[in-house]
């Protein structure tokens, strides 16, 4: 899933940004038209409502600034190509991790919407937590703990949603598409070269007997590798440059290889010995 955050610093966002979520025309809603609303943190169950308590709320703002943040728009989206694996129950117990993982204490909006063939969850974050004034603002590094962290709830909850994986800097994750990536596999509906490339190495992988033997299943492939260091660093594909590790073949998983094969074949030599005394005996 890929998680967008868009700023807002005026205060008139939180009507903008609420009525645009709940209009009608995007909105996810089942054959007999339910769709959810979840409200964090928050009474009553209409915009105006809504408003005044976010409002409200501000004033407990320890500091103040002039272009303070007043409330964010956040989106959850899912790869198209998982539409027919999606349920308006799924993306609520989606959305209602997002809040444990991001922040309970903080007063939040969040509804599904439906649109150019994919399914997203449109959320209204405080700029503060609920009565505490403290920023809701979050670092970096802490936004990519939150992504990983209902990405990996998505893997283990939902398998089936396998199309909206992203990589949010985990290298174990090397199979996963990067933001850009996956916003151009949406916009075409085309895999991307590494897509691409990844199908043929594990395709190479799955044969080979030894390092040596992926290599030289990587050349009858009519992949070109390149060296660095005095030793083979990438591929070039497409006219692109891509390193071998960050495809997710490291030289760890490499060395795999080695250890089977020269492992099956001490394997097949103890049998062999094994097989001549036996046959000595008799």
């Amino acid at each position: 899933m890929i998680i967008k955050i868009k700023s807002h610093k005026n205060s008139n966002a939180f009507e903008k940004v609420l009525n645009y979520m709940l209009n009608k025309k995007d909105r996810l809603f089942d054959e007999k038209g339910y769709s959810f609303t979840l409200a964090h943190n928050l009474k009553g169950n209409n915009i105006n409502e809504w408003v005044m308590q976010y409002r409200e709320n501000e004033k407990y703002r320890k500091l103040k600034r002039v272009n303070s943040v007043i409330l964010t728009h956040e989106i959850i989206s899912f790869h198209k190509e998982d539409a027919t694996n999606i349920t308006l129950d799924k993306l609520e117990d989606i959305a209602r991790q997002y809040v444990k993982m991001r922040n309970e204490k903080g007063m939040y909006v969040a509804v599904p919407h439906f649109d150019k063939d994919h399914y997203h969850i449109h959320i209204c974050t405080s700029g503060i937590e609920y009565h505490t004034g403290k920023a809701m603002r979050l670092s970096k590094m802490e936004l990519q703990k939150v992504k990983k962290q209902i990405q990996e709830y998505q893997i283990k909850k939902y398998p089936e949603l396998n199309k909206s994986l992203v990589n949010h800097g985990n290298e174990k994750k090397a199979y996963a598409l990067s933001d850009k990536e996956y916003n151009c596999k949406q916009r075409t509906g085309r895999a991307s070269d590494k897509e691409q490339l990844i199908g043929m190495l594990k395709t190479c992988y799955k044969k080979a007997a030894s390092k040596e033997d992926f290599y030289e299943n990587l050349k009858l492939c009519g992949l070109t590798t390149y060296i660095r260091g005095g030793k083979i660093s990438g591929i070039i594909f497409n006219d692109k440059k891509f390193r071998i590790n960050r495809l997710g073949f490291t030289e760890e998983r490499l060395t795999e290889l080695d250890k089977y094969f020269n492992r099956s074949n001490e394997i097949g030599t103890m049998r062999k010995t094994q097989s001549k005394i036996i046959n000595r005996n008799l």
